[in-house]
C-alpha cells in the first residue's frame, strides 16, 4: 500500500515525510520520487509476539512518497498523474504563515479538490471520445463513465460515490484523481500543534470525502528523530498523545477500509492489512500467490480466544480452531493459517 504525499512548494511535503519515516527515508534525488515506510503500530501483534516468542516480528507497512519535481500548478497535482500505483493522496496545506487558519485551510482543501476534479473530468472526455470512435468499452465502462461525467460536472469527488469492484476497477485504470482517498495534513505552527482541528476546516475536509490530520511538521519530524524513551516527554510538553505516525497510519487505513489479520509461529509473527470484506482465498494472496492457487482452506483463531489460551496448540485442544473455505470473509484480528497445494 502506497500514499503520495502532495501539496505546493514550501508545504512542508517533505518535513511531513520525515516525520512519517523517522528520518529513515530515501534522500532527495532530483527526478524521482522519495520514498520510505511507516510502521503499522499494533498492540495485538505485541501481544502475539510476547506469547508466541518468534524469531522474528513483521509489523504491517504503508509505503510514503513524495514527488521531488514539483507540478506547474497552483496545488501541484501534476507529480500524480507519474504515480499510478498511490493507493491514497495525502495532500499537505502550509498554515504556519498566517493567523486565518480555519479559512485558510477550508480554501486550500477545496482548491485541491476541484484540480482533481477538473483532471477527472478531461480523462472522462478523452475516454467517451475514444469510445465512440470505436475504441470499444469494456463491460460496464459506458455507465461507469456516465455516471462520473455527471459527478464532476457538479463540481464534486468522485470518492463520495459508491461504486462496485467493476466499475471502481475501471476507473482506477483510467486513473481518475478524485476517487482515490484522501487526507489532509494541516502543517501549522509549533504554538498551535496541541490544538484541536477548527470545525471549520474539519468541514472542508469532509465535504470533499477526507480526513483532517493536524500537525506541526517541523517538531513532529524533530521528536520522531529521538530515541522512544525521550519522546514521551516532548509529546506532553505539547499536548500530544502518540507520534504523528501513529495517527496518520490510522487515519490512511480508516480511508482505505483495511483491516489486518495475523500469521504466527516460532519463526515470525507478522500482521497483514487487505481491504475489508476480502475473502480467505484473496487473503491469503497478500501471504504469497501460490498460497491463493492452491488454496485448500484456512485455519482460523478469533484473536480474543488465542490470547485466552496462549498457544495454537491450546486452541486445538479446546476446539476453539475453525476451518474456513475461500468465501470466507476475514475479520479483523483474524489468525490464519493457509492450507495449500501447488
Amino acid at each position: 500500500m502506497k500514499v503520495g504525499i502532495l501539496g505546493r512548494v514550501g508545504a512542508g511535503r517533505n518535513t511531513v515525510f520525515d516525520a512519517l519515516t523517522a528520518g529513515q527515508g530515501a534522500p532527495r534525488t532530483p527526478g524521482k520520487a522519495r520514498l520510505g515506510i511507516a510502521r503499522v503500530a499494533d498492540p495485538r501483534l505485541d501481544t502475539l509476539t510476547a506469547l508466541c516468542k518468534p524469531k522474528k516480528t513483521v509489523h504491517a507497512e504503508v509505503t510514503i512518497a513524495v514527488p521531488n519535481n514539483a507540478g506547474a500548478g497552483p496545488v501541484e497535482i501534476a507529480p500524480v498523474r507519474e504515480m499510478r500505483d498511490l493507493a491514497a493522496y495525502v495532500h499537505v496545506v502550509d498554515l504556519f504563515a498566517t493567523e486565518a487558519v480555519a479559512e485558510e485551510a477550508a480554501r486550500q482543501i477545496h482548491a485541491f479538490s476541484a484540480e482533481l476534479v477538473l483532471a477527472d473530468m478531461e480523462r472522462i472526455e478523452n475516454r467517451r471520445a475514444r469510445i465512440a470512435k470505436g475504441g470499444g468499452a469494456r463491460p460496464g465502462e459506458e455507465e461507469a463513465l456516465a455516471r462520473a461525467a455527471a459527478q464532476v460536472e457538479e463540481e464534486r469527488p468522485l470518492r463520495l460515490l459508491e461504486w462496485d469492484e467493476n466499475a471502481r476497477a475501471l476507473l482506477d485504470e483510467l486513473g481518475m484523481m478524485s476517487q482515490r482517498p484522501l487526507l489532509t495534513v494541516a502543517n501549522v505552527v509549533e504554538a498551535r500543534a496541541g490544538e484541536a482541528p477548527p470545525a471549520v476546516a474539519l468541514e472542508a475536509a469532509r465535504t470533499q470525502g477526507g480526513e483532517l490530520l493536524w500537525l506541526c511538521a517541523t517538531l513532529e519530524a524533530e521528536i520522531a528523530s529521538l530515541e522512544p524513551a525521550s519522546q514521551q516527554e516532548f509529546l506532553s510538553a505539547y499536548g500530544l498523545s502518540e507520534p504523528v505516525s501513529g495517527r496518520f497510519v490510522r487515519a490512511c487505513l480508516s480511508l482505505l477500509d483495511q483491516i489486518c489479520f495475523f500469521t504466527v509461529g516460532p519463526d515470525e509473527c507478522r500482521a497483514w492489512n487487505i481491504r475489508r470484506g476480502t475473502g480467505a482465498r484473496r487473503a491469503a494472496r497478500t501471504i504469497h500467490t501460490d498460497l491463493e492457487k492452491g488454496f485448500i482452506r484456512a485455519e482460523v483463531i478469533d484473536y480474543d480466544v488465542f490470547v485466552a489460551h496462549g498457544s495454537e496448540a491450546k486452541v486445538k485442544a479446546a476446539g476453539k480452531l475453525r476451518l474456513e473455505g475461500k468465501d470466507y470473509i476475514v475479520k479483523d484480528g483474524d489468525i490464519i493459517t493457509v492450507r495449500f497445494n501447488v
